[in-house]
């Protein structure tokens, strides 16, 4: 393995669990039994090995998604299967990381989901839109790009907000309250109905 990738791979099991700022360039040589020298030849400076520690994460992370979504019969337990992970992994995370990642957010949205033809690589929601317009699940007219930015952004707000963050909502709360429907608006009524049943097969919520 590169010693690049050594650094990237080591910061990407670090920083979710101590936080990007308790993670130093010295910690990290010394943790990795290299040089501070040749982390700085690497990355040149602290942002940028962030930086593409965060490509790093969220590419794994769509790997994961589009994982989910191939092997889902639809798009609805998709969508629910993928809000189960990333519930999993977000308790995984020290508050800290949460707190430090803010910092990062508008320079992580800019480097990967501002180019359109980043969307697809790197969002797997793109890629579960376009999938639920083609199997009848989603209104055919919804701006894809557009609807994609905005989950990511009402993500970003839910996770960042301190005055959603003095609610502390759960993530049923969140569930219920924002994502359902939001989603259900978007859907056909073939969608819909397909919605309820998989809530009251899978005992989610009763949503008559």
């Amino acid at each position: 393995m590169e010693a690049r990738e050594r650094v990237i791979n080591r910061a990407c099991e670090l920083f979710p669990v101590v936080g990007i700022r308790n993670v130093t360039m010295d910690s990290l040589a010394a943790d990795l039994g290299m040089s501070k020298r040749t982390i700085y030849e690497l990355f040149g400076q602290k942002d940028n090995l962030v930086l593409e520690t965060f490509r790093q994460m969220i590419s794994l992370e769509n790997e994961e998604l589009l994982n989910i979504i191939s092997q889902s019969e639809h798009v609805v337990e998709a969508l629910f299967r993928i809000m189960k992970r990333k519930r999993e992994k977000r308790l995984g995370f020290s508050p800290l990381f949460i707190e430090d990642v803010g910092k990062y957010i508008e320079r992580i949205q800019e480097m990967f989901y501002t180019d359109k033809s980043d969307l697809s690589q790197y969002s797997a929601s793109f890629l579960l839109l376009q999938q639920g317009i083609a199997q009848g699940i989603f209104r055919k007219e919804i701006n894809i790009a557009l609807v994609d930015n905005f989950l990511h952004e009402m993500m970003n707000i839910i996770h960042m907000s301190t005055r959603i963050r003095s609610l502390k909502p759960n993530d049923t709360d969140i569930l219920i309250n924002i994502f359902i429907p939001y989603f259900r608006g978007i859907c056909t009524s073939e969608g819909l109905n397909l919605m309820d049943q998989f809530f009251i097969t899978n005992h989610i919520l009763n949503v008559k």
